[in-house]
C-alpha cells in the first residue's frame, strides 16, 4: 500500500546530513554524496522514504560503495544491480516511516546525469514541483494503492519530467 505524506524539508535535511556522514565515513572510496527525491524538494508529498545518490567514479570505488554500504546494514538488491547502478535499502519491508533508498550511481552515466537533472529542476520550478505532487496525491485518490502499479505510473511521469529539465537545459 501506497501512503504519501507532505515532507518536512527541514527535518529531511537533518535525517540527509546524518545518513551522508555515516557512509562517507564507512566507504573508502572517492564518492560524492547527494539528496534526491521527493524528500529533497520543499512542500512535496512523498511516501517519507530518503533517497540518498552516492556517486562513483569507477568499479573499484563502486565495489567499495557496496561493501560501505553493507557494512552499515544497508541491504542491496541484486536484480537491480548492472555495471553502473545498483539500489540499496535501510530495510527489506522498504516503506516504513524514516526509510533510506541508496543508489549507487557511475559519474558520467545518464542514470546520475537524470536524478541530479530532476532534483534541480524540481528545486528551481517550484510549478513543476507542486504538479508532480499533485500527481502522485492525485494517483492515490485514484485508488492505486499497489506499491508496483503506482511506482509504474509514476515512472512514466518522471520521464516526461527529465525531458522538460533537458529541454529547459537547452534554452
Amino acid at each position: 500500500m501506497v501512503e504519501l505524506v507532505r515532507q518536512n524539508l527541514k527535518n529531511n535535511k537533518a535525517r540527509f546530513s546524518k545518513i551522508r556522514k555515516k557512509i562517507l565515513n564507512n566507504i573508502d572510496a572517492n564518492i560524492i554524496v547527494e539528496h534526491v527525491g521527493s524528500t529533497a524538494i520543499p512542500k512535496m508529498y512523498g511516501k517519507n522514504i530518503l533517497d540518498v545518490l552516492v556517486g562513483v567514479n569507477n568499479s573499484n570505488d563502486f565495489e567499495a560503495a557496496i561493501k560501505g554500504l553493507e557494512n552499515i546494514g544497508f541491504i542491496g538488491s541484486e536484480k537491480s544491480r548492472s555495471d553502473e547502478y545498483m539500489f540499496f535499502a535501510s530495510d527489506s519491508g522498504e516503506t516504513h516511516d524514516g526509510d533510506i533508498h541508496v543508489h549507487i550511481v557511475l559519474i558520467g552515466t545518464k542514470r546520475i546525469d537524470d536524478f541530479l537533472l530532476l532534483r534541480d529542476y524540481l528545486l528551481s520550478h517550484p510549478d513543476e514541483a507542486k504538479s508532480y505532487s499533485d500527481f502522485k496525491r492525485k494517483l492515490i485518490r485514484d485508488g492505486v494503492i499497489d506499491r508496483k502499479e503506482y511506482k509504474r505510473i509514476k515512472a512514466d511521469y518522471v520521464s516526461e519530467l527529465i525531458q522538460r529539465a533537458i529541454k529547459n537545459e537547452r534554452n
